[in-house]
């Protein structure tokens, strides 16, 4: 191989390591930004399920207030 061969698979190979570890890179960000996203979504999920029973506690005293006396408790 000639010396200009030479220089050239070597500038390629430097190439290819460096885009190889720009694609390292941003596999390691988007791999911690997808652990903040499910950190997020358990902590969502969590407030939904105490909204939720929150909810459900204010519907149920509702419907209790709501419902009508019998005719004969009225006497």
């Amino acid at each position: 191989m000639d010396p200009a061969g030479v220089l050239l698979a070597i500038e390629e190979r430097k190439k290819w390591r460096e885009r190889r570890d720009r694609i390292r890179e941003r596999i390691r960000q988007l791999e911690r930004r997808k652990a903040y996203l499910q950190r997020e979504l358990t902590r969502v999920r969590k407030k939904v399920s105490e909204y939720d029973g929150l909810l459900a506690n204010l519907k149920g005293a509702k419907i209790d207030q709501q419902r009508p006396l019998p005719p004969a408790a009225l006497r």
